[in-house]
């Protein structure tokens, strides 16, 4: 339980240096990351999915279908906003690889405890 909650503790700090990063970034050059568009469908696709995952009953299917929802709406708001968006920089790019190696492991840890709860 330590080892997790110290990996969300790292995984919130990684979130505000990328925050703060994208900020300064966006000040220098008046131009978002490429991605940052696909961040926002998704977060609008969960939103979407709760509400249908509390209206069938089954969290895993409202989630799928906020995050098709979501990469959808993210996919078209990156088309409709590709003059405003500029590549990732290098720090951008290496913050980026450390964030998915944490909630990577921070994934499967969680299907561990949960094939555990399972299984005992």
């Amino acid at each position: 339980m330590i080892l997790i909650l110290v990996l969300l503790l790292a995984g919130l700090v990684m979130s505000f240096f990328a925050f703060r990063l994208k900020r300064e970034e966006y000040r220098a050059t008046g131009k978002y990351p490429r991605g940052h568009y696909m961040g926002h469908g998704l977060l609008i696709g969960i939103a979407i999915g709760i509400p249908i995952a509390i209206a069938l009953e089954n969290i895993f299917l409202g989630y799928l279908v906020g995050l098709v929802i979501g990469t959808f709406l993210g996919s078209h708001l990156e088309k409709k906003h590709e003059h405003e968006l500029r590549p990732l920089t290098q720090k951008e790019r290496n913050l980026r690889k450390k964030t998915i190696i944490i909630f990577s492991i921070l994934f499967a840890l969680g299907m561990v405890m949960f094939a555990a709860v399972l299984l005992f």
